[in-house]
C-alpha cells in the first residue's frame, strides 16, 4: 500500500526541521508550552544542589566558602529569577534561550570554583577530577533535563565543554597532570558531551513525531466534531445519540412498537410561497421548524420528517415510552406548538408576511413498523403503518389553529388533559368513521 506523504508534517534533516514553516512556527510554540515545565523542575532541582555545595564548602574550607559564597547565592537567585520568569505567558518565548545561557554560565561557575575556590589547596588530579564530574552533572542538565533543543544545547553546553578541556591542558602543560590523566578526562568529558547529544537529538526527533500525531488527532477531532454537527443538524437528536455511542440495533432493524404519530402543518403556506421572495420564506420555514422540533424535543419527542411547511413527530421512538405518557406528551407537545405560534408571527409580520399564519395538527396511537427505511445509499427513520395515514388524515381534517386526536389516543389522556368530542373522521384503510376529540381550549 503506498503511504500519501503530509506536506504539512513532512520532517527534514533526519527528522529535525519541519518541512513546512508554519508547522515550525507552530512546534516552536507547542515546545515552549512542554518545556517550561523541564525547565522549571530544572531550576528547581539545581538550586538545593549549590545550597549544599555551598554547606560542604562551610565545612571542608571555609576560607574557600567565603570567597565563594558571594557567586553562589548570587547564582541560586538568579535561579529563583529565572524560575519565576517561567510563569507569566509573556515571557514564555525566553525560556529556551535563559534556560541555555544559565546552563552555560553554570558550567562555568563549576570550572571556576572547582579549580580556583574550593579545591585549589587539593592536588591537581582532585580538582580535575571533581571538575570534570561538575561539568558532567551541568551537561547533563543542558541536554537532558532542560529538553531544549539539540542546537540551542550545543550553544550551551560547548563553551564550558571546550574551557574544561582548556583547564585540563593547561595542567597538562604545567606538568601538573601527565597525558595519560589528561586524556582520559577529557575522553570521559567528550564521551559523555557526545551521547549526551545523541540522546538530545533522539528526545528532538521524538518530540517532533509526538507533536505530528498530536497535530494529526486535533485535525481528526476537529473533523470528527464538525462531522458530528453535520449529522445531528439532519438527524433527530435521539437517532443522532443512538450512531454516535454505537447502539444502532434499536435504529437500523425496523421493529414493530406502540408509538405516538403527530402531524402538524401551516395552513396557507403554499399561497405565502408565491407571494414572497425566497429569502423571507426561507426565514419563515426555519424559524417554523426550529421553533417546533425545540417544543417537540423538550416534550420527549422526534421530528423524524419534514415536508415543505410539514413536520411528523414521534413520541416513544427511538427510545420506549410509557404509551399514556407518549400520548399525553405528543398532545402537551401540541398544545405548547399552537401557543407558540402568535410569537412567530410577530416576527413574521416585522418581515412583510401579512395574516397571521395558523396551524393544524393530527394525532393517533398505534402499532406501527418503526426502524429505518430506504436504500443502502440513504435512509431515514420512521414509522409506517396504518396509524401513519390515520394522523395525516386527521392533521388535514382538522380546522386550522385545532388539534384532533384519534378516539384511542384520547383514551389514553383523557385522565391528565381534558378533551371535548367534535365528530367522526372517515379515514383511507379504516372501514368505519375514527371518533376525534379535541383538546379544551384549543382552538379558534
Amino acid at each position: 500500500m503506498t503511504r500519501t506523504r503530509d506536506p504539512a508534517h513532512a520532517l527534514l534533516l533526519g527528522g529535525l526541521r519541519f518541512e513546512s514553516r508554519d508547522t515550525e512556527r507552530a512546534y516552536r510554540r507547542w515546545r515552549i508550552d512542554t518545556v517550561t515545565p523541564f525547565v522549571r523542575i530544572g531550576y528547581i532541582g539545581s538550586a538545593p544542589s549549590w545550597i549544599l555545595l555551598l554547606i560542604a564548602m562551610i565545612f571542608l574550607d571555609p576560607h574557600a566558602a567565603h570567597r565563594a559564597a558571594g557567586w553562589v547565592v548570587g547564582w541560586i537567585l538568579l535561579l529563583l529569577v529565572l524560575t519565576w520568569l517561567t510563569v507569566p505567558p509573556r515571557l514564555r518565548r525566553t525560556v529556551m534561550p535563559l534556560a541555555a545561557a544559565a546552563n552555560c554560565l553554570a558550567g562555568f561557575l563549576v570550572v571556576w570554583l572547582t579549580s580556583e575556590v574550593a579545591l585549589a589547596g587539593e592536588v591537581t588530579q582532585t580538582r580535575a577530577g571533581v571538575m570534570i564530574a561538575g561539568l558532567l552533572v551541568v551537561m547533563f542538565f543542558g541536554y537532558g533535563i532542560f529538553r531544549i533543543p539539540p542546537g540551542v544545547a550545543m550553544a550551551a553546553v560547548t563553551p564550558y565543554a571546550a574551557f574544561g578541556s582548556y583547564q585540563l591542558l593547561q595542567n597538562y602543560n604545567d606538568g601538573e597532570l601527565n597525558g595519560v590523566e589528561s586524556a582520559s578526562l577529557a575522553a570521559a568529558e567528550w564521551i559523555a558531551y557526545l551521547g549526551c547529544l545523541m540522546v538530545c537529538v533522539v528526545i528532538e526527533i521524538v518530540e517532533r513525531r509526538a507533536f505530528c500525531k498530536d497535530q494529526i488527532i486535533d485535525a481528526q477531532q476537529r473533523e470528527l466534531r464538525h462531522s458530528r454537527e453535520t449529522i445531528r443538524r439532519y438527524v433527530p437528536r435521539p437517532v443522532f445519540e443512538h450512531i454516535v455511542s454505537g447502539d444502532t440495533v434499536g435504529i437500523d432493524v425496523p421493529t414493530r412498537r406502540r408509538v405516538t404519530v403527530l402531524f402538524a402543518d401551516l395552513v396557507g403556506f403554499t399561497d405565502l410561497a408565491d407571494r414572497v421572495e425566497a429569502e423571507i420564506l426561507t426565514q419563515v420555514v426555519n424559524d417554523y421548524m426550529t421553533t417546533m422540533s425545540q417544543l417537540v424535543d423538550e416534550h420527549g419527542g422526534l421530528v423524524n420528517e419534514f415536508a415543505g411547511d410539514g413536520l411528523m413527530a414521534l413520541f416513544g421512538a427511538p427510545d420506549e415510552m410509557d404509551v399514556e405518557e407518549q400520548a399525553s406528551s405528543a398532545v402537551l407537545a401540541a398544545q405548547a406548538m399552537q401557543d407558540g405560534l402568535p410569537a412567530l408571527n410577530g416576527q413574521w409580520r416585522r418581515l412583510g408576511v401579512s395574516g397571521p399564519m395558523r396551524m393544524r395538527i393530527g394525532i393517533d396511537t398505534g402499532v406501527l413498523s418503526v426502524g429505518s427505511f430506504g436504500s443502502e445509499g440513504r435512509m431515514t427513520y420512521t414509522a409506517i403503518g396504518l396509524h401513519t395515514n390515520i394522523a395525516a388524515r386527521l392533521q388535514a381534517q382538522c380546522e386550522p389553529g385545532r388539534i384532533l386526536l384519534s378516539d384511542y389516543c384520547w383514551h389514553l389522556v383523557k385522565d391528565r388533559i381534558s378533551c371535548e368530542p367534535v365528530g367522526e373522521v372517515q379515514c383511507k384503510g379504516v372501514h368505519y368513521p375514527v371518533p376525534v376529540y379535541s383538546p379544551s381550549g384549543a382552538g379558534g
